[in-house]
């Protein structure tokens, strides 16, 4: 029994050392006692930890922060050892932990917590992004603010902000708390496009302009019309296409350089296409009149946005009837003069197609443009034998055929 005693007295007193021990190592050893009482300081501010020393053994100080470690040596004068904290350490806020060591033994250890020094100039750091957004009120930008002291460090929680807009004549201000070092503001879009201008200050200080643009939002279906010189199949001359004043759906002109693309299908249900961009909200879609009569219908899109009506438009021929001449052993076919809707020559490049057959079969399709309102072709009789051959040519939307030639006599 007294066996037990002895044993919980002994565990009790080693607790109570082991506490006072603790104790003694967050302000004084043997040896040394913390003389500095201020546990916080403002950044800026010169630092100084004094101890007294009753020891001819002189220490070294580590200081840490969250921007690294050093060493000080002592200042000694009558028994007190000063530390001056470097300006690295000591304008940098936050926790600094401080450790007295001699010969690899720690003697004391604490910590000092260094504020932001709200005397100083406030520096205001500010961002707004993205600096382009769409009208109506699906978008918005973010106004961040982080303002600083004059060594950069951020400023206490619940720090001021107050942020003002301007979007036209319409101003805005409001007033945010910083947290987590920063105050921030959804900037919200407007129904009109335009630019809204945004600024910030805090304790005195203005940040810098800022700017978001708001631009149109999705295009809505338009209607489109056209213009041409006249309505005859000549392949020279060109239809324009031009849209309505193409707007998004809060009524604002849309961007220039807006993409339309106008999608033609002609008779033959051949697809053609043109595209044009918008300038101050219409677009001018231009093409070639086809070279022989046809029907074209006519739809504009912006892709996957917008639509627009239906056009058909019509095109006559310029000619019923062309003259075919047979020379040089009939192997040289020449179509032309090619007249047009005045009996003027056909402008240069109408194409002539010359379908050839033997025994029934199609053999061939030549291409020609033409040249002064004529087409030549030539029957080389290196490649066409003594046959007998028959031909169809094909010009300005009129087919003529020619009855089959022999070509063995």
């Amino acid at each position: 029994m007294k066996k037990g005693i002895y044993i919980l007295i002994f565990l009790l007193g080693t607790m109570l050392v082991s506490s006072f021990s603790s104790t003694i190592m967050n302000s004084k050893d043997g040896d040394y006692l913390l003389l500095t009482k201020t546990k916080k300081f403002v950044a800026g501010d010169e630092v100084i930890l004094k101890f007294s020393s009753n020891s001819n053994i002189i220490p070294l100080l580590k200081i840490k922060n969250s921007y690294g470690i050093t060493i000080l040596d002592a200042v000694i004068e009558e028994n007190i050892l000063s530390f001056t904290i470097p300006e690295s350490f000591s304008r940098k806020t936050g926790i600094m932990n401080w450790t007295l060591i001699y010969d690899g033994k720690i003697k004391l250890k604490n910590t000092i917590e260094i504020i932001p020094n709200t005397s100083t100039k406030t520096i205001i750091e500010s961002y707004l992004g993205p600096i382009s957004i769409q009208a109506g009120d699906r978008d918005f930008s973010m106004l961040v603010v982080a303002p600083t002291d004059s060594f950069d460090n951020p400023l206490p929680s619940n720090t001021a902000v107050q942020i003002h807009e301007q979007f036209y004549n319409i101003k805005n201000f409001s007033e945010q708390k910083t947290n987590n070092f920063i105050a921030w503001k959804k900037i919200l879009s407007k129904k009109e496009s335009g630019e809204i201008y945004v600024s910030s200050s805090s304790n005195t200080s203005n940040s810098k302009e800022l700017s978001s643009v708001i631009y149109p939002s999705n295009a809505v279906d338009f209607t489109i019309n056209y213009l041409r010189n006249h309505t005859f199949a000549d392949g020279n001359q060109q239809t324009t296409f031009i849209t309505s004043l193409i707007k998004d759906e809060f009524g604002n002109i849309v961007s220039d350089g807006t993409m339309v693309e106008f999608n033609i299908r002609n008779s033959e249900n051949v697809l053609l296409k043109t595209i044009a961009i918008t300038i101050n909200g219409i677009a001018k879609g231009k093409i070639l009149h086809p070279d022989y009569p046809t029907t074209w219908n006519v739809k504009a899109f912006i892709s996957g946005l917008a639509e627009s009506n239906n056009l058909t438009i019509r095109y006559e021929g310029v000619t019923s009837d062309f003259n075919v001449s047979l020379l040089e052993e009939k192997r040289r076919i020449v179509v032309g003069p090619l007249r047009s809707y005045m009996n003027q020559l056909i402008p240069d490049g109408a194409v002539v197609k010359l379908i050839i057959y033997s025994n029934k079969k199609m053999i061939e399709i030549k291409r020609q443009t033409s040249n002064k309102g004529y087409v030549s072709f030539y029957l080389d009789p290196a490649f066409y034998k003594e046959s007998i051959y028959s031909f169809e040519i094909e010009a300005l939307g009129v087919l003529k055929k020619i009855e089959p030639i022999d070509y063995a006599k």
